[in-house]
């Protein structure tokens, strides 16, 4: 799913639901999401978090580069982003 993501955690890695047609399962956090609740990555990005959530977002992205080690350089991009809007909001 190029430029989509789970509204929950922010992973781009979704898959199939083999139950349901437009169904989307999050290979991070297992959610199981709409075709139609699926939002943009910059949009994900962009949307009003708190410290704290920020934080646990970023937490998300370094269990990411874990997973999928074929998505550093994207991954630490976004973590730069969000360390920047950490910075911005604190």
């Amino acid at each position: 799913m190029d430029g989509l993501c789970c509204p929950t955690c922010g992973c781009e890695k979704l898959c199939h639901y083999s139950s349901a047609i437009g169904v989307y399962e999050c290979s991070l956090c297992g959610s199981n999401v709409d075709q139609h609740d699926l939002i943009s990555t910059e949009q994900f990005m962009e949307m009003d978090m708190s410290v704290k959530e920020i934080k646990e977002l970023i937490d998300i992205k370094l269990d990411m580069m874990l997973l999928f080690p074929e998505d550093k350089i994207s991954l630490i991009e976004d973590i730069k982003k969000l360390r920047s809007r950490l910075i911005e909001v604190a």
